[in-house]
């Protein structure tokens, strides 16, 4: 796997998870997972950062974004 990765890759992570797991209950819930790389695209876009390295990132969101981060692109 890559040791950092772009918006441009993070938003293709969150649309494969959302199109997998919907947001759901009245609320529209999103899940952990979504949630989570939703916090740091914010973070992304907020602090004008155009890459960000795995290592930087919480265990957790290292967990969601591995899983859902298309390492063949």
């Amino acid at each position: 796997m890559t040791s950092s990765f772009n918006v441009t890759q993070l938003e293709a992570a969150i649309n494969r998870a959302r199109a997998t797991q919907p947001a759901t209950g009245p609320e529209s819930a999103l899940t952990r997972e979504v949630a989570l790389m939703a916090g740091l695209y914010g973070r992304m876009i907020w602090e004008r950062q155009e890459r960000i390295a795995l290592e930087s990132l919480s265990p957790a969101e290292r967990a969601a974004l591995t899983t859902w981060l298309d390492t063949a692109a």
